[in-house]
């Protein structure tokens, strides 16, 4: 099929909706939680923390799930692989995600387990500490992969948190060669350092065999080296045969291709009011971009103008429609 009549993306990753609460460290601390990181919890974990805290707003997430929102948002089209449960969150994902213009083919599955749900404590500062609890949605196995959800797009966009689970990763696995038979270009998101840290081995051989595309922040990169310098860790991706997209904060970031970078600096905020999602939106401005035929740099400006959109405001849905701001 002609790229003209290709979706621009579909993206697998853990279905869940964001529950985001106002906090502090001293209240995350006293749940003995890790601070500025993702944890995993479970279910009764997840009632406490919303029990005992006042929510602020629910919104259909995941970081693939966001990515694939934002690319929407930017005139996109995509569709998106997760799984949810008929409940009451479920039901919640499964209308969101469509209203904002996604795909969502598998729709609700009758797993006994609960749909997938992200605690999400927010400093006034921006910084966020997310408490997931996976649910349902890290069970996407092999069935769930089906070929005519998969080809005709041109990208394939693969969550990094799927990796801790082995039927997940299966399906990730069959969803690699599905797309590698329709000739897409296969991104990876690393998604948190401690993830990189559970499989930095798997990880790099799944780089270097599949991936075409990567996504990881400054921390994740060094992490994913075991180095300490982000300077030094570019100068190891300027060796592989990828596109690294390194978001770097207020730093802008930086695209790796060919053994040349190149620097971009963040797009202005006036306020940092919230920090969750910013990766996700930028992979979705450098996804629509790269899709749509933009160079490394045109795309990589979208994803800065996607981030600094998320983070002005609190939670992980635009504002303003992202393609307006182009």
């Amino acid at each position: 099929m002609s790229d003209i009549l290709k979706k621009d993306v579909v993206a697998i990753g853990n279905a869940m909706v964001d529950v985001l609460i106002k906090s502090n460290l001293g209240i995350i601390k006293g749940y003995g939680i890790n601070h500025d990181s993702m944890n995993l919890i479970d279910e009764n974990k997840k009632n406490t923390l919303h029990n005992e805290n006042q929510i602020h707003k629910m919104v259909a997430a995941g970081s693939a799930g966001n990515t694939i929102v934002g690319i929407s948002s930017f005139g996109g089209s995509g569709t998106f692989i997760g799984k949810i449960s008929n409940d009451k969150i479920g039901k919640f994902f499964s209308e969101d995600i469509k209203n904002s213009g996604i795909n969502f083919p598998l729709g609700i599955s009758e797993s006994p387990i609960s749909t997938g749900c992200c605690t999400i404590f927010v400093e006034d500062n921006g910084t966020r500490t997310m408490c997931t609890f996976l649910g349902t949605g890290s069970l996407i196995n092999d069935d769930d992969i089906k070929f005519e959800h998969i080809i005709n797009h041109k990208i394939t966009y693969l969550e990094g948190y799927l990796w801790d689970n082995k039927e997940a990763k299966s399906a990730m696995q069959k969803m690699i060669k599905i797309a590698k038979k329709d000739n897409q270009k296969i991104a990876l998101t690393l998604s948190d350092k401690f993830c990189i840290d559970r499989h930095r081995d798997s990880f790099n051989e799944l780089i270097k065999d599949h991936i075409d595309i990567l996504f990881a922040n400054e921390d994740e990169i060094n992490s994913m080296f075991q180095l300490s310098e982000i300077e030094d860790s570019i100068e190891r991706l300027k060796k592989m045969k990828i596109i690294s997209a390194i978001t770097r904060s207020e730093k802008g970031s930086v695209i790796i291709s060919e053994g040349k970078d190149i620097r971009i600096e963040a797009a202005p905020v006036d306020k940092i009011v919230d920090t969750t999602g910013a990766g996700d939106y930028y992979a979705a401005g450098f996804l629509y971009g790269i899709a749509n035929g933009k160079s490394l740099e045109e795309s990589a400006k979208y994803g800065s103008i996607a981030a600094s959109e998320i983070i002005s405001h609190f939670g992980t849905r635009a504002e303003k429609q992202l393609s307006s701001l182009i």
